[in-house]
Order: C-alpha cells, then sequence, then structure tokens
C-alpha cells in the first residue's frame, strides 16, 4: 500500500513539473537564440552525418557535447512523426531533462532522511522534489535548449547513487555513481567541478563510518566508482591533453580577473551570490535571457524556508546529510564566484538541486512541527500545533503561484525578449528558407552563417538557402544591368544605417514589401524589392574602365577629391564590376601616397572587401559592387597633393595588378 501511494505520489509531482515545463513550450520562450541554435546545428549534423561525432565542441569557445547529442535524439524522433528540428525539440528535451532532475532530487532527498534519520521525516522528499518543481530558476532553465538543466541532473542523480550505494553497499550503485560523474563532466563546463565534490562528499561518509566499521566496504565502492569514472572521462581527457586552449578557452574567457569585460573581486562576486537567493535585494542576473533583471532567484515564500534549511545545516553540520548538502552548494555556486558577470544564473544551475533540499529541510523542519513526536509516543497533540505544519505547505504552494506569474506573465512579457531570444533574426530566417531557390535574396548586416539564421535553411526541406550576406556599412553588392527578377534586400534597419539611405540613390522605384517589428513597436527589419527590369541610377563620381584581373574590373570611385582638411576622414568607394566570379580571396589595400617623398605611404586600409563581409569568393558573375574604404587623415600632414592606390593581392602573394605596383586612381588635395 505505502509504495502504491509512493508511485502515485512521483507519478503527480512529475505531471506537476512536466505541466511548468512543457505548457506553452512552442512560444515560451521566443524565438530562437543563439548558444541554441547553435548546438541545434550541431545536433543535426551529429543526426545526418555518420562521421560526425564530436567528443567536444569546438565552436562558440568549446561547449561539452552531451545536449547536443541529445536533441540529435530528439531530431531524429520528431522528424519521424512530422514534426520540425527546431528550438520546440530542443525545448522539449530540456524539459524532460528537468523533469528527471525533479525524481532525481526526490530519490536523493529519500537517501538523504535516511542518512539522517530521525531528524528528517517522510515528507521530506515530497518538500524538497515539490520545491524544485515549482522554482523559477529551475523552470525557466528546463524551457531552453542549452547544456546548463543537465547539471542539476547529475547532481541529483549523483547524490542519490553515493547515499544509496553507501546504504546498501551494492557495488552495481557504485559503478552507476562513477558513469554519472563521467557523464557530468560532457554535460557542462559548470559541473567539471562535481567530482570533486562528490570525493568531498565520499569523504565526508568515510569519517562518518569510521566508528560503524565500514569503511573498508566504503573504500572499495569508491575505487570502484572512481576507476569507472576515469575510464568514462578519458575520451574527453585525452581531448584536453590534445587541444588545451580549445578546451579551457571558455572558462579563462569568463575567469575573474581574465580577458572578461568586466572586473569584479572574488569577494564581489562570492557576495552577489549570496544575494541571487535574498529576494527583498534586486541584485539578481541583469540578463533578460536569464532573467527578469536584477530578480533573484527565489521568491520570499521559496527564500524563507531556504534560509531556515542553511541554518539547520549549519546547526547539525556534524550529521554528514547537512555537511554533504553544505558543500554541494558552495561547490557548485564557485564557478559562478570564479567567473565574471556575477550572478550569472546558469552557470551556477547546478545548485539548483541542492538548494531545493536545503529549502526542504527548512520546509521539513516546519512540517515536523505538527506533532508528529507526540502522535509516536500515544500523545494527542494540540489543534493549533496540528495547524503550524501546514505552513510548511501553504509556503510551497504561494511560493509556486508566484514563481508560475513572474515566469508566465511578468517574464514572458518582456519586451527584452525580442533581442535576447533573436525573435527577428529567426523570423528573417525561417522567411528566407521558404524562398523559392531561384529567387535572388540579400541580407544585410548579418553574416549567413549565424547560427540562428543557418539553421532555418540548412534544416528546412526544399530551402531556398543561404542569401547572399553582406555588411551594408561596408559594401552594396547588386545586378549591374536590368534586373531578370524582383530581388530582395533584408535589411536589419537598427544594425545597418546605410543600406536604406543608399537604396533610394541606386533604386529609386524600390519598395518596402514586408516590415518586421519588434516588440516595442519599431521596425527591426525592412524587405526592400528592387522591381523586374530596373537599372541601377547611382554612377560613379570618377569613371574608370580598368581591367584588373581574376574577372575584375574596376568602373570608378568616389572620393574628396577636391581640397579636403587634414584630421578628418577620407571615404573612398570602390565600383567593382565582375564578369567572372574571381577563383582566389583577395584583399583590397587603399593607400594615399606622398609623391612628394617617392611614394611614400601616409595612410591606408587593407582589408577583405566589405570588412571582410563579402569576399571575393563569392562575389557572381554580372554584379556591381560598391566597396567603400575609410581612412583617418594624421592631423600633422602637411598640406598638398597626395595620390590615391589601389590594388588588391592574396595571402600567397599574388597581386592585382599584376605588376605588383598598384593602381593609382587620382589625386586628393588637403589642406
Amino acid at each position: 500500500m505505502f509504495l502504491r501511494k509512493t508511485w502515485v505520489g512521483l507519478l503527480l509531482l512529475t505531471a506537476a513539473a512536466a505541466i511548468l515545463r512543457l505548457w506553452q513550450i512552442d512560444s515560451i520562450p521566443p524565438g530562437f537564440h543563439f548558444d541554441e541554435s547553435f548546438e541545434g546545428l550541431e545536433a543535426w549534423r551529429i543526426l545526418t552525418d555518420p562521421t560526425y561525432r564530436p567528443i567536444f565542441l569546438t565552436g562558440n569557445f568549446g561547449v561539452t557535447p552531451a545536449n547536443a547529442y541529445a536533441n540529435a535524439v530528439m531530431f531524429g524522433m520528431f522528424t519521424l512523426f512530422g514534426g520540425e528540428p527546431g528550438p520546440t525539440a530542443m525545448r522539449v528535451i530540456a524539459a524532460l531533462f528537468g523533469v528527471l532532475g525533479v525524481v532525481a532530487t526526490w530519490l536523493a532527498a529519500d537517501e538523504l532522511r535516511r542518512l539522517g534519520a530521525p531528524r528528517l521525516t517522510a515528507v521530506f522528499p515530497w518538500l524538497a522534489a515539490a520545491l524544485l518543481a515549482t522554482l523559477r530558476w529551475h523552470v525557466h532553465f528546463s524551457r531552453m535548449g542549452i547544456e546548463p538543466i543537465l547539471a542539476p541532473l547529475a547532481t541529483a542523480t549523483a547524490l542519490w547513487l553515493l547515499l544509496r550505494a553507501r546504504r546498501t553497499c551494492s557495488k552495481l550503485a557504485y559503478g552507476g555513481l562513477g558513469v554519472v560523474t563521467a557523464f557530468s563532466m560532457y554535460t557542462y563546463q559548470g559541473a567539471w567541478i562535481l567530482p570533486v565534490l562528490l570525493a568531498g562528499a565520499w569523504a565526508i561518509l568515510w569519517w562518518h563510518e569510521r566508528r560503524q566499521g565500514n569503511q573498508r566496504t566504503l573504500l572499495t565502492g569508491g575505487l570502484i566508482a572512481a576507476a569507472v569514472a576515469v575510464i568514462g572521462v578519458l575520451p574527453l581527457l585525452l581531448f584536453a591533453l590534445a587541444q588545451p586552449d580549445l578546451f579551457l578557452m571558455r572558462p579563462e574567457q569568463i575567469a575573474v580577473g581574465g580577458e572578461a569585460a568586466t572586473q569584479q573581486s572574488l569577494g564581489e562576486s562570492a557576495l552577489a551570490y549570496v544575494l541571487m537567493f535574498v529576494p527583498l535585494v534586486q541584485a539578481g542576473d541583469l540578463d533578460p535571457r536569464r532573467n527578469i533583471p536584477g530578480l533573484a532567484a527565489l521568491n520570499l515564500w521559496q527564500a524563507i524556508p531556504f534560509w531556515l534549511g542553511v541554518l539547520l545545516a549549519f546547526w547539525r553540520i556534524r550529521q554528514p546529510a547537512y555537511s554533504i548538502l553544505l558543500l554541494l552548494v558552495a561547490g557548485l555556486l564557485l564557478p559562478g564566484v570564479l567567473s565574471e558577470y556575477a550572478p550569472h544564473y546558469h552557470r551556477v544551475l547546478g545548485a539548483a538541486a541542492p538548494v531545493a533540499l536545503l529549502g526542504g529541510v527548512g520546509l521539513d523542519w516546519i512540517w515536523a512541527l505538527r506533532g508528529e513526536g507526540q502522535e509516536a509516543r500515544g500523545e494527542n497533540p494540540a489543534w493549533s500545533v496540528r495547524w503550524v505544519g501546514w505552513v510548511s505547505v501553504a509556503l510551497l504552494m504561494i511560493g509556486a503561484v508566484v514563481a508560475a506569474r513572474d515566469y508566465f506573465v511578468r517574464w514572458a512579457a518582456l519586451p527584452d525578449l525580442f533581442y535576447a531570444f533573436d525573435v527577428g533574426l529567426w523570423e528573417i530566417g525561417q522567411e528566407i528558407a521558404a524562398q523559392p531557390t531561384h529567387a535572388p535574396i540579400y541580407l544585410t548586416p548579418r553574416s549567413a552563417d549565424h547560427p540562428t539564421l543557418a539553421f532555418a535553411w540548412e534544416t528546412r526541406p526544399n530551402s531556398h538557402g543561404a542569401p547572399v550576406a553582406f555588411d551594408g556599412r561596408h559594401i552594396f553588392p547588386l545586378t549591374a544591368g536590368r534586373s531578370a527578377q524582383p530581388e530582395q534586400y533584408i535589411v536589419i534597419e537598427d544594425e545597418d544605417f546605410r543600406t536604406r539611405l543608399l537604396l533610394p540613390e541606386l533604386f529609386p522605384d524600390a519598395a518596402v514589401a514586408r516590415t518586421l517589428y519588434d516588440w516595442q513597436g519599431r521596425a527591426y527589419a525592412n524587405t526592400y524589392v528592387r522591381p523586374v527590369a530596373s537599372e541601377p541610377q547611382r554612377s560613379p563620381m570618377v569613371a574608370t574602365a580598368f581591367e584588373i584581373g581574376d574577372g575584375i574590373a574596376l568602373a570608378g570611385y568616389d572620393a574628396q577629391t577636391a581640397t579636403l582638411e587634414v584630421g578628418r576622414i577620407l571615404y573612398v568607394q570602390l565600383y567593382w564590376d565582375v564578369a567572372t566570379a574571381p577563383a582566389q580571396d583577395w584583399t583590397v589595400f587603399v593607400h594615399l601616397l606622398d609623391t612628394r617623398a617617392g611614394d611614400h605611404l601616409v595612410v591606408g586600409v587593407d582589408s577583405r572587401p566589405g570588412a571582410g563581409s563579402l569576399p571575393t569568393m563569392r562575389w557572381q558573375a554580372g554584379w556591381r559592387i560598391l566597396d567603400e574604404y575609410q581612412m583617418l587623415l594624421p592631423a600633422d600632414l602637411p598640406a598638398g597633393k597626395y595620390s590615391l592606390s589601389i590594388g588588391l593581392y592574396t595571402a600567397e602573394g599574388a597581386r592585382l595588378p599584376a605588376d605588383g605596383a598598384g593602381l593609382r586612381i587620382g589625386e586628393v588635395m588637403l589642406e
């Protein structure tokens, strides 16, 4: 009967956790942000390329691979049943990991109760797991397709196996502990400290067992777990030894005192992580992608039992259950303390499980006030005493309602989420992918390899494919003659301020076919359409007809060839005509020479076209390209005439024009 009630209770708890993590999962969070789409592309490659089985994801500054493999499986299941790979599939698997983390927390709490009896009641596992199930902090990352949600699952599972192995002396449980410990190294960098913490927890148990004489069994089991863990982590270790710079790139970038943009002392960082559990202080994570900016990770109703649990754990610290919980919380917060931008909620998400367990300790202490000890002695506790115990349930329920409101009502309505989750980019990518394959589409200023954009057209059947991506602040490609079909220019307006000014000059009859607005009603992107048979209307100020080579000709240029003051910027816009697609990746140089001093270089710019956004290897036959360069003239430059020289070269030493001297295209008068 008791076992049946336990299973029914677990089923109800799992269902409640699943509802909070799956409700409106297709729209909350919105969009498909960079980190998710990067891992999604990796998962898609794992699914579709049998030769690609990475031990470590080398892009995005280095990412552990477990989540990508899980997403590959989910993509396969979605496509098998007629669905699509994408953010919803990734967030569903994250929700599954979140629910499993709640179940694992229940199991760990049950073992802690057995280890710490009679201090903890039979209700403790339910209270702790229910608290984790309703924590907005945990719910939020259970609905994002990135890897941190694996950290609390690994933590709770490892703790459960450690305590169960100690209680049952099961070699199988010790082996499972080793597997989970190794697995934690593939989940998330914030969980890399977990093996050290588990060793510390094992040491606490070993010290505690010295009076019971079970140290030998615990030692043998620990060696089994360690051996299995070492075998499991060996491939990752070999990768780390072969490419240490890549393996440690992300930790080194965000380390306190490292290359991060802000500098916090260790003391300031540690204080920030303490205050993230104090709801009366607006000191929470400021990033809207991770939080309502400034809001604590726990609301008031959840913080009360958590801090009560912390106090009780310190009071009972000589008992291993409580010292282990304090060790886990402090240890899993440590990666955040040692890195910048504190508090950073997803770096320390692994601490969510022990935080819930400590909160469960506080709730359980209140629950025990209802007089169960008196009942056990045959006494009848007063009604008022019984009533006090139910305060724990009230705290849990009110905390759950407030957490749900904060997430689904307050956070979900933040206008900042449009940009935080790349909503606009995701819509643009889907719009491009749905176009016919022959439709000419240009996109500025984002690169076509941005994961959010690339995922849309790389995973969609019969997709248009990547558009011509360029940065309109530096370069502009167009069909040189009459357009044979409508051409679309998709311009992200708040990032590219130049294209909307240039387009009316080039194509006066171009019209805005679609405007994408952000959540504050501002135009985020416009789709301009160049009509059929239209011709570009803008011509170079200085027309030329220089055949450069490799299919490239210089049709002219714009520059301030009249008097220009020193200390100002000289703008030079080159008009390239492309007869055939260039075969090499050329770097353009634009130099200002002092001919009075033997062609002395005064100032110059060397760059791949468009500040690298549209290299010559992507140029197409029939294009005209407006390619701009800017040179700051030194303030101490003598007045007089100076010569403009341009040319192209490759990293291998090839040069255009072939004589290598550069092409003199005009003179500039400076005063």
